[in-house]
């Protein structure tokens, strides 16, 4: 995979990257920088480039990726790289990481002319974390440069804010998210082959993030969710008899197969909560069983989470479809026709506002009869 520009292992991005290139060769870099946008998209694997262009000899400004000190900042390995993570499933940065970060960071650089600390998540910083930070970040060391990453710049403190400079990051082109993946791929080669078919599915539904598209190719309920998919609009065809037809027939045999391959967010915070509660207070080998047999109980149930997601899904497969059938392509493989065409965009106007009532409808399975309904009418 070859790179347009001159920060190693990142694709796209190349506005940025040669901003940012250019401020190196002025030394007028500023030295805390706000790398600010969706999830997936290379907010962390842009820092690491901007600390190999910081700190290259070879490629000043730019990065070689080839040198010692390129090859230790891309893994992680450089005295002048920190890293500061958030933690658990909150992935909450803590006051202690953080004072012993910025405490570190009075005596940086140790090796190189710079030293990069990368803060990520920067918007789950706990308010005492962000103090911590704030007098590091207002008064820096020579040489040190903060790249803090966020996809939600409401929640960092503003008085951080204020002292940095915000860079917002576009979402990926279809053909970069493909070569991001590709290669992750490529780099995995004991991992399961994908086929063309699936790669290509997954970088269209990840719009542009190809993080959510490494997520969306392990996730177990996409194959299930395209056959819910297929039965949707077979029952779209037959009409209300195909709808209210029991739990039996092949639409509702369909959505049970695809909620149960859904993992249900809510219970899997529930769990690891109990488990780390028992494993604190009582033995380890009665706790297990308990949490084995939640989890087990736990895989057969269609919960109201677990429905939510499932049809959050169908609808973002259901819209790829139709936009590509307006297209004038294919669409998704299997798919029965839709008999006529001007039914494209009303289809897509219904799936949209299906979509956003997700979220204030309780029972999401009368919402999407209902939807069904309002598209055969």
């Amino acid at each position: 995979m070859g790179q347009d520009h001159g920060f190693p292992g990142v694709v796209g991005h190349a506005r940025v990257t040669a901003m940012l290139s250019r401020a190196i060769e002025r030394q007028r870099l500023h030295h805390g920088l706000v790398f600010s946008g969706p999830r997936g998209i290379g907010k962390a694997t842009l820092a690491r480039g901007l600390a190999c262009a910081l700190t290259c000899d070879v490629a000043p400004a730019r990065g070689c990726g080839e040198c010692d000190s390129c090859r230790r900042m891309l893994s992680g390995r450089h005295t002048d790289l920190r890293r500061l993570e958030g933690q658990g499933k909150s992935r909450m940065i803590a006051a202690g990481p953080a004072r012993e970060v910025a405490l570190r960071a009075q005596h940086a650089p140790f090796e190189a002319r710079a030293h990069v600390i990368i803060i990520d998540p920067a918007d789950r910083m706990h308010p005492k974390a962000s103090a911590a930070m704030l007098k590091s970040i207002e008064e820096p060391s020579p040489g040190v440069h903060w790249a803090l990453l966020a996809t939600n710049l409401h929640d960092i403190l503003d008085t951080i804010l204020s002292r940095c400079m915000t860079i917002p990051l576009e979402r990926l082109s279809l053909a970069d998210t493909r070569a991001v993946v590709s290669a992750e791929l490529a780099r995995a080669p004991s991992a399961a082959p994908v086929d063309d078919e699936r790669l290509e599915l997954v970088v269209s539904l990840a719009d542009g993030s190809p993080g959510v598209a490494l997520e969306l190719l392990r996730d177990p309920s996409l194959e299930p969710t395209r056959e819910l998919l297929a039965a949707t609009l077979r029952a779209l065809e037959l009409g209300p008899p195909a709808v209210f037809s029991g739990d039996r027939s092949p639409l509702w045999a369909a959505w049970r197969t695809a909620v149960l391959a859904t993992p249900d967010p809510n219970e899997a915070a529930v769990t690891d909560e109990g488990e780390d509660e028992v494993i604190v207070v009582k033995a380890k080998k009665k706790p297990k069983k308990k949490k084995k047999a939640k989890k087990k109980k736990a895989e057969s149930k269609e919960t109201p989470a677990r429905q939510r997601a499932t049809a959050g899904r169908l609808a973002e497969l259901w819209l790829l479809h139709l936009r590509e059938l307006l297209l004038g392509r294919e669409g998704l493989r299997n798919m029965p026709a839709l008999s006529r065409d001007d039914a494209l965009a009303r289809h897509m106007q219904h799936i949209q506002q299906f979509q956003s009532n997700l979220a204030r409808n309780p029972n999401v399975r009368l919402s999407f009869e209902q939807l069904l309904l309002s598209l055969g009418a």
